[in-house]
């Protein structure tokens, strides 16, 4: 839902430049074909062109405001991800995980709100079409039509209706005895240009975006231009232009029953006789077209993802050690989600141990890291252990995939991502980004196909690094509990101990309780996490059955 809400924000954004670059330089010109292929062709632009993806070596000031938007709606409001880890309406408290992010869930309501609201917009918009095609189909009933040449003609009793559609023209029976050559000829213009094609492709860009007043007004333009090249088409048939003139202002009082249709009396009165006077804009003016070579271009820029870029430049040296104390937590618990959520989509098997392509990436409480029974360096240089990750694991997987290619078998290798008690959440947190990093760079390298199949396991015990949680007098960790009603507590320099009897005494009497863990030291063991939310959890159940 966030990625197609962000992409109707970019088409949004698209279609609002293109308005404002035709009123400027484009409205007055007398160049109706060329206009109206401007119009259509910009619109398909608009939708085209927030799909396409380049990369930039670094992001400016242009693409912050994109990046914080596409970042809130696809990856932090996701409702995927919230819904398997964490939603309140998703999950049973026995499948309950720790930590949530009280952002994330109250932004994915208001996402699957917004969502919901759209669509409702979306089903009236197209209500009201099907309304005005089931009334035009019921006239055409009630009046008999007419095979013509290149047309079919309807005379309707009723007063000033007088519209084409298709290549079906209506004439009301005044109109049909006082001033059938002019209106016919009129109406047959639309019919000979195929204007109700640009209005059926114009029906469903407002139905899509039926918020965004640019595209109704985009439509008016497109109607005006209808009516522009239809008024030509009838002076360029000998038609005298001062009776034409006065025929549509008798005409300008009459009701636009159909409005969805090319009607004799629609558009400005006042434009179109003003347009029938105009001196006709030269076709050097064409050359204003190449205004849009600079607009494109500035959309795509502005549309570029700079940490892609930033991600393949990381792949020689990632600043592994830059994250911030107070954003360490948060981003592990993100990489840990997205894992998660990619071993499902690439078909992952409920037991991983099982599958003979599975490797194994363990970290043990000394923080060292080992792949395969492989042992990386013993350093305290966090960059080159990630060096060996990094170099490792690509390794074993490209020899899988070929192996795999050469055997005509689909790529199926799984990573078992193991941790000790006592490993550092820093550790962790750097591993977890050098393996989607290598993930990233065989996607761009190898085969953009390739499953992301890395399965994050409950830590080992085989050294109880922090069995003493409990005497613990600070706990470096902050834990933030938000309930529906709105209450909110922040639990700050507590132990296990306090943390367990305030967070029951929060929860006490609650449906429903939302955390969010952050971690203060970026040293913190694992294990020390693990109780936490252990703790966090046993409050939650023992509440729930109460």
């Amino acid at each position: 839902m966030g990625a197609f809400l962000f992409y109707l924000l970019k088409s949004t954004i698209c279609l609002a430049v293109l308005y404002g670059v035709y009123r400027l330089c484009f409205r007055g010109d007398t160049l109706f074909r060329t206009n109206r292929m401007l119009l259509l062709v910009g619109i398909v632009l608009s939708f085209l062109l927030p799909t396409v993806h380049l990369e930039i070596e670094q992001g400016g000031a242009w693409q912050h405001p994109v990046s914080v938007m596409e970042t809130w709606l696809v990856e932090e409001s996701s409702g995927k991800e919230i819904g398997e880890y964490g939603g309140i309406g998703g999950m049973s408290r026995e499948e309950l995980a720790f930590p949530w992010k009280c952002e994330s869930l109250v932004e994915g309501k208001g996402i699957r709100f917004v969502m919901m609201f759209y669509l409702c917009g979306v089903g009236a918009t197209l209500g009201f079409f099907l309304f005005s095609l089931w009334r035009m189909w019921r006239l055409f009933k009630s009046c008999s039509l007419r095979k013509c040449a290149g047309y079919n003609l309807a005379v309707c009793p009723q007063k000033n209706i007088s519209f084409s559609w298709g290549r079906t023209i209506v004439l009301s029976q005044e109109d049909y005895m006082y001033h059938r050559d002019v209106v016919l000829l009129h109406e047959r213009m639309h019919v000979r240009c195929r204007h109700t094609w640009d209005l059926l492709c114009m029906e469903v860009v407002v139905a899509l975006h039926w918020f965004n007043p640019f595209v109704w007004m985009l439509m008016r333009e497109l109607r005006e231009i209808h009516e522009f090249e239809a008024d030509r088409g009838v002076l360029s048939h000998g038609i005298d232009a001062t009776q034409y003139q006065l025929l549509l202002v008798k005409r300008a009082v009459g009701a636009r029953l159909y409005s969805m249709a090319n009607g004799f009396g629609q558009s400005k009165l006042k434009k179109r006789i003003t347009m029938m006077l105009k001196k006709r804009t030269s076709g050097l003016a064409r050359l204003k077209l190449l205004l849009f070579v600079p607009v494109v271009t500035g959309a795509l820029y502005a549309f570029a993802r700079p940490e892609v870029r930033m991600m393949a430049s990381g792949w020689e040296k990632p600043q592994v050690s830059e994250y911030p104390d107070s954003t360490t937590g948060d981003r592990r618990e993100w990489l840990e989600r997205y894992f998660a959520r990619k071993y499902k989509e690439g078909g992952g098997p409920a037991d991983p141990l099982a599958d003979k392509g599975t490797h194994e990436l363990f970290i043990n409480y000394l923080n060292q890291i080992m792949i395969d029974e492989v042992m990386g360096p013993e350093t305290g240089d966090l960059n080159l252990r990630m060096d060996f990750v990094r170099a490792k694991l690509s390794e074993i997987l490209r020899q899988d995939y070929q192996e795999k290619r050469q055997m005509g078998q689909p790529f199926h290798s799984i990573v078992q991502f193991r941790y000790d008690r006592g490993s550092s959440a820093e550790v962790m947190c750097a591993c977890l980004e050098t393996v989607k990093a290598v993930y990233d760079e065989l996607h761009r390298e190898v085969d953009a196909q390739i499953p992301v199949l890395v399965n994050v396991i409950t830590p080992r015990k085989y050294v109880k690094y922090v069995a003493l949680v409990d005497s613990l007098a600070v706990l470096p960790v902050e834990v933030t509990l938000l309930s529906p009603d709105g209450s909110r507590k922040v639990l700050s320099e507590v132990s296990l101990r306090s943390l367990c009897q305030e967070a029951e005494t929060f929860c006490a009497g609650k449906q429903d309780m939302v955390v969010s863990l952050r971690v203060k030291d970026r040293n913190v063991p694992m294990g020390v996490v693990e109780d936490v939310k252990e703790i966090l959890k046993t409050v939650y159940r023992n509440e729930g059955k109460r």
